[in-house]
Parts: C-alpha cells; structure tokens; sequence
C-alpha cells in the first residue's frame, strides 16, 4: 500500500511538473493585422465612393444596370453583395491561416483594388448626370 501511495504521488509530481513546463513556454506571437484591417476600411470606403458617384448614371456594365440602363439600387445591392463576399472569403481564409505574409499580401490586393475602384470613382464624379 506503501508503495502504491509512492507510486501515486510520484505520478502526480511527473504531471505537475510537465504542465508547469508547457505552460512556461510563451504562446506564439499573434500576427499584427492592423495594416490588413486598415485595407479593409479602405476598400470599403472607395466602393462606397464608386456607388455613390455612379447612382443615377448610365451603367455600361449590363449586370449592374437597371431596367432603364442606369446604375440603383439593384446594381449597388449586387456590388456591395460582392465585395462582402470578397471580404468575407478574407475573413475566413486568415481566421484558418493567420500569418504575416498573408496579411501583407491581402492587404496589399486590397490596397490596389481600393485604388482601382477610387480612380473610377474619380472619374464618375467628372460625367454629368443625364
């Protein structure tokens, strides 16, 4: 009996002893993703941005286009439903993977869509409503 109550309290040293050392180890570092999210306000600024210099125009992409031939509410629903899908495959994609190159390189694909989509606008605001 002794022996068993050795045994048991020698057992639970062992165990003691090797949760202390797996918790002594530090957590691997998070990656930062403030630049990522910082991208992600970017791109949904410059959609808002294309949606609003385009309401009431003539749209030239037919999928956007409503019955009359001009950019509403149906076209904006489909490309905002877009980008959040988009951004939403983001989301999930880095939520499974998180890691610093995979930040930069969203958020750099971001960054450049962002400025695509601003240059448009850009040029929206310069045609007249008809």
């Amino acid at each position: 009996m002794r022996n068993l109550l050795l045994l048991l309290m020698l057992s639970l040293a062992a165990l003691y002893a090797e949760d202390s050392a797996i918790l002594a180890v530090p957590p691997p570092p998070r990656p930062n993703h403030a630049l990522w999210k910082a991208s992600l306000a970017a791109i949904a600024v410059a959609n808002v941005m294309d949606v609003q210099s385009s309401w009431g125009k003539h749209e030239l992409n037919p999928t956007l286009s409503g019955p009359t031939g001009n950019f509403g509410g149906q076209g904006a629903l489909i490309k905002l439903g877009i980008q959040g899908g988009l951004l939403g495959a983001e989301y999930l994609i880095t939520r499974g993977h998180p890691s610093k190159r995979l930040y930069q390189a969203l958020s750099a694909i971001n960054f450049g869509a962002a400025a695509t989509t601003a240059a448009v606008a850009a040029h929206n605001y310069t045609i007249p409503r008809q």
